[in-house]
């Protein structure tokens, strides 16, 4: 053991919340991530309930939400691993209040068409997009190693005060003031937000190589990954989870709760928070333990669990049916969200972490509109309950073949 290992090893248990720079990021984190899962939200509901258009509308215009990721997360990666990051997620943050804005003001000015709706929406979705990877890559920089998960877990909790307080706050703020309320509400969190990232201090990059083209910075993050056969099966079950279970629990149950229980497409917002409820409580055991063993296997069985929940989220009858399940859901969803990033970032190299965490973002949420759109239009012909159902059993058959036959990623971690 090295003198720094030693030194790290003797150093008393310090929160990662104590350290000042990561407490102005995760403050900023939680107003964010709130308006980042309001905006899926208020964005469907607006499509569903405002202009009364169909499931496969909604479906297209969150997939004009995410799209932008798809074309723009591999250069904010690389940006990530080589500009500025401070000043990287100012500029992204300002730009998507004014977003926030316009949008609240068509509403209110009665011009609000599907067409200006799907614009808005895709120049939401390309602030959020160039913003992620860099914060994802300065949990690493920010704390020490040793307290690596347990920063991810409250990071995850920041995403988890999200999905409660998110669309909730969301549908309130609508109910009251109208959908063009809950837009304004969204401005004003993330000008809020932006206080915090003022104070925030960022380590400079250390020394970078010339200048490349960005499929060049790219190409070394995908030989990363190309040689670590662990992670590469990792990212391969977050690929097929990014195309079935993810956009099945967060687009298509929306319109499986209008269309087939008979309720507002609003009324998903409680069941997203029962779902953000069981993500905390498993949050806070990774944070408490910390550095946990087997973490391989823990997000497949996470991912088990999540597969599971959502098939009988499929086949529910009724809306009270669907709050246990949520909840399930979501204590599989602390660890699988915990479990997946700190592998990677763990295993990751410092100097092109941006770039790693820009394909991560890019399985996260460049595949949830794919999977949305492509959700959407199976639901049409087939029903959305049986299209839930169906990513469901796609997911788990792929998860559990994969734990049956790699037992060296089961010890992953």
């Amino acid at each position: 053991m090295t003198q720094l290992d030693s030194d790290v090893s003797a150093a008393p248990t310090r929160g990662p919340l104590r350290e000042p720079n990561f407490r102005r990021l995760w403050s900023n984190s939680v107003a964010y991530f709130i308006v980042a899962n309001a905006q899926r939200f208020v964005f469907g509901w607006l499509v569903l309930d405002g202009l009364n258009r169909s499931e496969s509308d909604q479906g297209l215009v969150v997939f004009a939400l995410g799209i932008p990721a798809i074309f723009l997360t591999l250069h904010a990666g690389a940006w990530a691993d080589r500009y500025d990051r401070r000043r990287l997620l100012i500029v992204t943050q300002v730009t998507s209040v004014g977003v926030m804005i316009g949008t609240a003001l068509l509403i209110s000015s009665g011009r609000a068409t599907m067409g200006w709706v799907l614009g808005a929406a895709f120049l939401a979705g390309a602030t959020s997009t160039i913003g992620q990877p860099v914060r994802a890559a300065l949990i690493p920089v920010l704390v020490r190693r040793d307290q690596l998960f347990s920063a991810i877990a409250v990071n995850a909790l920041a995403m988890t005060l999200s999905m409660i307080l998110g669309p909730v706050i969301a549908k309130l703020v609508g109910d009251q003031f109208g959908f063009d309320g809950a837009f304004w509400f969204q401005a004003i969190l993330l000008g809020i937000g932006l206080l915090f990232l003022l104070r925030i201090e960022i380590p400079a990059h250390g020394e970078m190589p010339g200048k490349r083209p960005i499929v060049h910075e790219t190409i070394d993050a995908f030989r990363h990954l190309r040689d670590d056969r662990h992670l590469r099966t990792l990212f391969m079950l977050l690929t097929l989870a990014g195309l079935t279970v993810n956009p099945a629990v967060m687009v298509t149950m929306q319109a499986f709760v209008k269309e087939e229980l008979g309720r507002e497409s609003g009324d998903v917002a409680p069941l997203l928070a029962m779902m953000g409820i069981g993500i905390a409580i498993s949050s806070v055991i990774v944070m408490r333990k910390g550095d946990m063993a087997n973490k391989g296997a823990l997000f497949q069985r996470a991912m088990m669990v999540g597969a599971t929940m959502t098939f009988f989220i499929g086949r529910s009858t009724e809306y009270w049916q669907l709050f246990p399940l949520a909840l399930g859901m979501g204590l599989g969803g602390g660890f699988y969200i915990n479990m997946n990033q700190g592998l990677i970032q763990a295993n990751t190299p410092q100097h092109m972490m941006g770039r790693v965490m820009g394909l991560y973002t890019l399985v996260q949420m460049g595949l949830l509109p794919i999977g949305a759109l492509m959700l959407g239009l199976i639901a049409s012909q087939a029903g959305t309950g049986n299209t839930i159902s169906g990513a469901a059993v796609v997911g788990l058959t792929a998860v559990v073949t994969t734990y049956v036959r790699n037992t060296e990623l089961r010890r992953l971690g």
